[in-house]
């Protein structure tokens, strides 16, 4: 599974969103297209930071790094050094 899927998953299995996988894009805005409140925003850190082995940093989450979910993929991919671009979008 690649980065972008995993995210899908976290995203439907742990933070709950209602957005069918398939239909996820990757400028949908995490707070207005899914609806995310800061639970879920705290979910989505603690979910990535175990399944992908890195640390996102508070100052990622201030600036607005998290805003869409191209957004978060980039933060992830950048964090834990991989380079795979996202087949499925």
């Amino acid at each position: 599974m690649n980065s972008l899927q995993t995210i899908k998953r976290i995203l439907s299995s742990d933070v709950l969103v209602e957005v069918p996988i398939d239909q996820m894009r990757l400028d949908d805005r995490l707070r207005e297209g899914y609806g995310m409140d800061s639970l879920g925003f705290v979910e989505l850190r603690v979910q990535c930071e175990e399944a992908f082995g890195i640390d996102i940093p508070d100052e990622a989450i201030a600036a607005g790094e998290l805003s869409t979910l191209g957004d978060v993929l980039a933060l992830v991919e950048r964090l834990s050094g991989a380079d795979q671009s996202p087949a499925t979008a």
